[in-house]
């Protein structure tokens, strides 16, 4: 009781949520030291207080296990978090921590304060865990969909060495450097996806409402229509046909299912990440975010005092090109041999020059780690600079293809009254 400090505001805790559960739990061990003086007091015996008091919390404690397992039962799989609420927890743990609070307590506040229901679950069992002796590590690799391999690696090694918080606080970093990256490429691909919708439903819909219009006043004239026109008249007359829909559904649902399976094909998930740092357009995002993440990872492991080659494992995972997965396994059986990573990096092709000179200065002094996180902050920046180069680049080409698009119509649809007009002159 004595580690929680009455007088304590924690007005330093700017997260409102949580800041107020403190207090209250604060005020719940006031609360508490103030009853055990008056029970001392009391005429009632020690022992039916010791009774009553333990087996009320044990049957809280079960009944919230229970409730938790039958919400979230052994058959049905969690839903991951994203990336960002992860963070988000994990920096408040670390923060909880720090002030003295014992990780228990820490734990049944953050699952307490938490708003996302799968992180709310695996504090609440993992406090109830650690109170039956586990340790903190042994229960997150209970949740493989919730704490990947990342995690677990730095929080073995942060209560391996009793410097849980300080590799908390790196981990949250850590995930939220990886959440920013992922928001910035989600950012940059949004924009062309939403005008490709948005450009196919206008399509459909001028298909089944306005050309019909247009048919009704060109069958009059009695004339045969242009080439465009009569493209656009058979697609309206197709996309409103039952049979053709009929015909045509099935096999747009088995297209998805084959594409869908054979997206998952390694072959061809490998001329697709070869594809992409081959294309221009592609080629540096796709390059620097790769290596931020992986420079991220590695220093953030290595620094917590994981082995390198684990580190490297662990890194691999991170990257989303099985391009540089290759180079990674590579870097890991050089070093296995007692070769310097730097010579693996300087005979890659996609490897950039001053990305090798960096690795090579960093094992050349001992210093790798900071290296290696200089190396990250530099590739984070230089993935948002290609996000809004990319960005900049695809609106001009979604407008010229909208812009293409609608003049196509425009002009199948108008180009028999132009015929006719020049008939009549």
């Amino acid at each position: 009781n004595g580690i929680v400090s009455k007088g304590m505001k924690y007005s330093y805790v700017t997260d409102e949520k949580l800041r107020n559960s403190l207090q209250r739990k604060r005020d719940e061990l006031s609360r508490k030291d103030t009853n055990e003086v008056k029970d001392q007091q009391s005429k009632q015996s020690p022992e039916s207080a010791k009774r009553i008091t333990p087996k009320k919390v044990r049957t809280n404690k079960k009944f919230e296990s229970l409730k938790a397992k039958k919400k979230f039962g052994k058959k049905s799989k969690l839903k991951p978090p994203s990336t960002k609420a992860l963070s988000i927890s994990t920096k408040q743990l670390s923060s909880m921590i720090r002030t003295g609070l014992p990780l228990l307590e820490a734990l049944n506040i953050l699952s307490d304060s938490n708003d996302n229901k799968t992180l709310k679950f695996v504090f609440k069992e993992a406090s109830l865990g650690i109170s039956k002796g586990s340790t903190f590590v042994s229960i997150l690799e209970k949740y493989p969909e919730v704490f990947n391999e990342m995690y677990i690696a730095l929080v073995s090694a942060g209560e391996t060495a009793g410097l849980l918080p300080d590799v908390l606080d790196r981990e949250a970093s850590l995930l939220e450097s990886l959440s920013k990256i992922k928001g910035q490429i989600s950012s940059a691909l949004a924009y062309p996806i939403a005008i490709f919708t948005l450009t196919i439903a206008v399509i459909i819909i001028m298909l089944v409402f306005v050309i019909p219009i247009f048919v009704d006043m060109y069958s009059s004239s009695g004339s045969d229509l242009p080439g465009l026109t009569q493209l656009l008249v058979d697609a309206s007359n197709a996309i409103k046909d039952p049979s053709f829909l009929a015909k045509v559904i099935p096999i747009l649902i088995l297209c998805f299912f084959l594409g869908k399976r054979l997206i998952k094909m390694p072959s061809f998930i490998i001329w697709k990440d070869k594809t992409l740092l081959k294309l221009p357009i592609t080629k540096d995002l796709v390059t620097k975010s790769c290596l931020a993440n992986f420079s991220r990872t590695l220093s953030a492991l290595n620094s917590a005092g994981v082995p390198i080659i684990e580190s490297l494992s662990i890194s691999k995972r991170t990257l989303g090109n099985r391009v540089f997965q290759r180079i990674a396994d590579k870097m890991n059986t050089e070093i296995q041999a007692g070769q310097p990573l730097y010579k693996v990096l300087a005979t890659e092709e996609p490897i950039p020059i001053m990305f090798t000179s960096m690795f090579r200065i960093g094992e050349e002094t001992g210093e790798l780690s900071e290296m290696v996180n200089k190396l990250a902050d530099f590739y984070e920046d230089e993935v948002e600079t290609a996000v809004k180069s990319l960005t900049s680049i695809l609106e001009p080409l979604m407008i010229v293809f909208v812009a293409g698009v609608v003049a196509f119509i425009l002009v199948a649809m108008y180009l028999p009254m132009f015929n006719m007009m020049s008939t009549v002159g």
